[in-house]
């Protein structure tokens, strides 16, 4: 299967891929990119929260989406079963679990895109929708870095700096490494050339790829 897979991760795989606590984000505006299928926005939206989910695939029908998890999902796990020893097996102890818990997220995500379509924006991470500074805190995983032998430099720099500019606080970025477990090499290139901005590598509390658990953390001046 090419391309980066329509899936979503939940909401607790959130809060540690991101370190993030509950109580210290409900009150910020959060945008979530690409947000996929999962239960964050779902999540966030039931505590009340100003959250906005963006996605490339947001143009289609909720009916569309969810087959699409479940089949990207079935492929996924199956795909996991093959190369289980590469990964770590804390979080979730094996890919069936990993496939129940997620294909929940998947349901979550689908009730709430039909409930709360105003929450859900279909935009290129490229060329994002929205005006300067229109949130707090910005969160992106699974796209950028550990695809980098399919997306270039020059995707990623666009990418990054639509994030930047749409953010007025932060912008954290998971996971950070590859396929073989190695840091992908633009992280560092990206940290060099944006001098403008902090960022650094953090160590978070969330290891589901081996060597996964640096989250790039950018914060504006």
């Amino acid at each position: 299967m090419e391309g980066p897979l329509f899936t979503g991760r939940t909401w607790r795989e959130y809060m540690k891929m991101f370190d993030l606590e509950t109580e210290d984000i409900m009150s910020l505006r959060i945008l979530d990119c690409p947000a996929g299928s999962s239960s964050f926005t779902p999540f966030m939206i039931s505590g009340g929260a100003d959250v906005t989910a963006c996605d490339i695939m947001y143009k289609e029908k909720p009916e569309t989406l969810s087959e699409k998890c479940r089949e990207h999902l079935e492929f996924l796990t199956e795909a996991l079963r093959r190369v289980k020893d590469n990964f770590n097996w804390e979080f979730y102890t094996s890919p069936d679990e990993m496939f129940e818990k997620r294909l929940e997220a998947c349901r979550c995500f689908t009730d709430s895109y039909k409930k709360h379509p105003e929450a859900y924006v279909q935009g290129d991470i490229m060329k994002l929708p929205f005006d300067d500074e229109s949130f707090d805190l910005v969160l992106s995983s699974h796209l950028l870095f550990i695809y980098d032998h399919r997306l270039d430099w020059g995707f990623h720099r666009r990418a990054l700096d639509e994030l930047i500019r749409v953010s007025s606080g932060e912008v954290r970025v998971y996971p950070l490494v590859k396929e073989n477990g190695e840091l992908s090499g633009y992280v560092e290139r990206f940290i060099r050339e944006r001098d403008d901005v902090e960022a650094r590598i953090v160590t978070v509390d969330y290891e589901f790829r081996r060597n996964g658990n640096p989250m790039l953390l950018i914060r504006r001046p």
